[in-house]
């Protein structure tokens, strides 16, 4: 049955395949793509994008190609070639098939491996000298690469001029390729791009629903065919990933035909997932978030409706806040003579901390600071670094501060929002572990940009807020990844850019008094 002619559209918005006008240019999404063409263009070499199931990795690979293919001077100068199950049993096997699809000549039983080298390596010099021409090889599931297929990628990436890489690898993988680049470091040292595709936030996932409609309408205006309390329903249902919001959204669609309604609200969009396997839910996630729902309409009684608030993932449930106190870093001649200090650190223990009779109690902080809001930067990505996952009381209390800002989902570049300090349920670094501190400040604007730079440069970093006695409001940046003892940690240090592991230093515990603001 073609329910979108029942519904006044001119084709099915919903449908599983792979159609390229359908792709839905989010925030994330539309940044990898262009960043993936820039690397490209530029002949850098390797990039990674790793993402969980249903993320829209293989949506962007395609439509990598089909930027290079739709354009004519692309189509002329750039070649692309795609591997889409690299589950090589051999490195014979695997020469053999890179050879294939670049067009090579690979017959005879007998060839050997270094002849396929030498063969795609003088294709490579053609291509790219003689001719002048970039060649890629893109890989899908580039979770399944064998370790050999990885060493001979690393070799093709050595196939070079002076100016710039011969052969443009793009790998797209899911999660546990994070784990084979920690175990084959020397292929990971040349990854030059490397981008993590999150799922959709609440807003994205509403722009999304949008965009497929209005690209499938048979009118001049799109039917709406989810409430608010729908949607919000749908994102909780997919947790914001794409595959899943696609199919649920078509289940929907025919429960809307089947029972004659034109819209689909809370309770019919959860009765839909619970047909779809959109992924585990916990009963109580959904009674939370009933609740949730319950003090949204109390909020909008109040004035602040649904569009200002919505966007953001339900609260984890709280644990107790473990209370914990610096105890180690690097000494002080780590910002006069680094690569000395990391080889023999000094140990220095809190105990030296200066006690409350040479300094005065601080006060508590309320207010964290005055943040101007940065040309491609959102209010809920900028929460999200502040507060971890939001709940409705940060929320609310960010928006009575805020009185002047009418709509988070629209906040102008150069506007300034105050951020209220809100001490976190949770502790950001459980006890028995080592941690990574990168940088440290009082000044908001200058650590969180350096944050944001940071993050394009190690992307397992995160902001940290806290207050104390002794230091009072601080902002710092950590590596996400707690280390099991102090020579991990420094290992770890040591591996960093060097302008930044000389301000860098291990922390184990915080003083008592130490209250978090990011969970």
């Amino acid at each position: 049955m073609d329910y979108f002619k029942i519904l006044n559209l001119k084709k099915e918005p919903f449908s599983n395949s792979p159609e390229p006008e359908f792709f839905y240019q989010s925030v994330k999404h539309l940044g990898c793509l262009q960043k993936l063409e820039l690397a490209i263009r530029l002949r850098r070499g390797l990039s990674v994008v790793v993402g969980d199931v249903g993320t829209g990795k293989t949506t962007l690979c395609r439509q990598l190609i089909l930027k290079f293919a739709t354009s004519e001077e692309d189509h002329n100068h750039i070649e692309t070639h795609l591997l889409l199950d690299p589950s090589f049993t051999n490195p014979l096997e695997f020469l053999s098939t890179v050879a294939l699809t670049f067009g090579v000549s690979s017959t005879g039983s007998d060839v050997s491996e270094w002849q396929l080298k030498e063969s795609i390596k003088n294709y490579l010099f053609q291509k790219g000298v003689d001719e002048g021409k970039i060649v890629v090889l893109i890989v899908d599931e580039g979770q399944k690469l064998p370790g050999f297929c990885l060493e001979i990628l690393r070799e093709f990436l050595n196939y070079e001029t002076n100016e710039y890489k011969l052969l443009q690898i793009v790998i797209f993988a899911q999660g546990e390729f994070e784990g084979i680049l920690k175990e084959h470091r020397y292929f990971a040292d040349r990854v030059n791009f490397y981008y993590l595709l999150k799922p959709l936030n609440f807003y994205e996932t509403r722009g999304m629903v949008k965009f497929r409609i209005e690209k499938a309408r048979d009118k001049d205006s799109a039917p709406s065919f989810f409430t608010y309390s729908g949607l919000w329903a749908l994102y909780l249902a997919t947790d914001g990933y794409p595959r899943k919001i696609v199919t649920l959204c078509h289940q929907v669609i025919l429960a809307l035909i089947i029972q004659n309604r034109s819209k689909a609200g809370w309770f019919l969009v959860r009765s839909c997932s619970q047909r779809v396997s959109t992924g585990q839910r916990k009963t109580l996630r959904w009674v939370t978030v009933t609740s949730l729902a319950v003090i949204l309409i109390v909020l909008a009684a109040a004035g602040f409706y649904p569009e200002r608030i919505l966007g953001i993932k339900p609260p984890h449930e709280p644990s107790s806040l473990a209370k914990t106190q610096e105890v180690a870093s690097p000494g002080q001649d780590v910002a006069s003579k680094p690569e000395q200090s990391l080889q023999k650190p000094v140990i220095e223990a809190a105990t030296k901390a200066q006690s409350e009779t040479q300094s005065p109690p601080k006060k508590m902080t309320d207010l964290l600071g005055n943040l101007k809001i940065k040309q491609g930067r959102t209010v809920w990505w900028m929460l999200h670094d502040f507060y971890g996952d939001n709940d409705i009381g940060q929320l609310r209390a960010f928006v009575l501060a805020n009185p002047h800002i009418k709509n988070l989902n629209w906040v102008k570049a150069g506007e300034r929002v105050k951020l209220p300090a809100i001490p976190a349920k949770s502790n950001p670094f459980p006890p028995g572990k080592y941690w990574v501190q990168l940088a440290s400040g009082e000044d908001i604007d200058e650590i969180y940009n350096l944050y944001k730079y940071y993050e394009t440069l190690l992307r397992d970093v995160r902001f940290i807020p806290y207050w104390n006695d002794r230091e009072g409001l601080v902002f710092a940046i950590y590596l996400k990844d707690g280390y099991p003892d102090m020579d991990s940690a420094l290992a770890e240090l040591t591996k960093l850019p060097k302008p930044i592991s000389a301000k860098a230093k291990v922390s184990t515990t915080f003083t008592e008094d130490t209250v978090f603001f990011r969970q």
